[in-house]
């Protein structure tokens, strides 16, 4: 089963999603999820900004 995330975007305070990790990883592609906002998915126990994530790596590609 597809992980299901969900992002915060940090500056309109606006959670969003679901998302699956390839739909996730194009928002990061584009900037529209960017270093500052953070992510979360049903195992986590709480939100994880983005920069502190291996999902960083795909910023801006």
């Amino acid at each position: 089963m597809d992980k299901i995330w969900y992002y915060l975007n940090h500056s309109a305070k606006e959670k969003l999603g679901p998302y699956t990790d390839e739909e996730l990883i194009k928002l990061l592609n584009q900037g529209i999820v960017d270093v500052d906002d953070y992510i979360w998915m049903k195992d986590f126990e709480n939100w994880l900004k983005v920069e502190d994530s291996i999902y960083s790596v795909y910023i801006g590609e």
